[in-house]
């Protein structure tokens, strides 16, 4: 759905996404549920964001596809998801996705924010839980919708700049939710062709990162005028619909 994502060394190497494992003896009701659930089936590494990826690795940009102020509250994001196996019927892990929420002062009801928090859950080896979490901006163009992701550091504090990762995503009649990510190549080569601000670097044959240095403004309208389907391909990540 993003950046401290140290790049296509990391990806490729790790198997899924970085993360701490909860150590508290009880859970909340919720992740009570989903433990006793990745506790009683088999279970394989989370399919994570990282590893639609491939070979590749995802864009990382300075900036969102728009701002907290013109970003779009979709309340259809909000909810639990389960991630199917790619085979088999168990279940690879959990998604909770909620919008922040801020009060403005003592006494005063809470104002729902644009800012959406994200919270993946799979079992861990040791018998715990191992969770990641990124913040994320709803964005509305050209009729499709994005996500402009930050992948937030396992330890908080850590004074490294944190980039923005683009996805695009679609909710279903039932509420189920497909997003796809950021195409490297296509990004890379708008970026070779002056269409977009930024920088490729290579290792050997094949593209090492993409980093973007555009405008918000200038990335909306890029992503706008182009075709989703070639910026954003690939097998989606597939999440079915829980709960709210």
């Amino acid at each position: 759905m993003f950046p401290s994502i140290d790049a296509c060394k990391f990806l490729k190497e790790s198997p899924g996404i970085r993360r701490f494992t909860a150590q508290a003896p009880s859970y909340p009701p919720m992740l009570s549920l989903i433990h006793r659930s990745l506790r009683t089936r088999p279970m394989v590494a989370l399919l994570t964001l990282c590893s639609l990826l491939l070979a590749g690795c995802l864009p990382e940009s300075k900036y969102p596809l728009s701002t907290p102020a013109n970003s779009v509250i979709d309340p259809r994001l909000e909810g639990v998801y389960a991630q199917p196996e790619k085979k088999g019927r168990g279940i690879a892990g959990y998604w909770h996705f909620h919008y922040r929420e801020r009060r403005a002062g003592s006494g005063e009801p809470a104002r729902v924010t644009p800012w959406l928090e994200v919270l993946t859950v799979e079992h861990s080896d040791n018998g715990g839980l191992n969770t990641h979490r990124y913040e994320a901006l709803a964005t509305r163009l050209g009729g499709h919708d994005y996500l402009s992701f930050l992948d937030l550091p396992d330890q908080p504090g850590k004074n490294k700049r944190l980039t923005y990762s683009f996805a695009r995503y679609e909710v279903n009649w039932r509420g189920d939710l497909r997003v796809w990510i950021a195409n490297n190549d296509a990004f890379a080569a708008a970026i070779k062709a002056s269409r977009l601000r930024g920088k490729v670097t290579h290792g050997g044959f094949s593209i090492d990162s993409v980093e973007i240095d555009d405008t918000t403004g200038h990335l909306a309208a890029f992503i706008a005028a182009g075709d989703p389907k070639v910026l954003f391909s690939g097998e989606p990540l597939v999440m079915r619909h829980l709960a709210h």
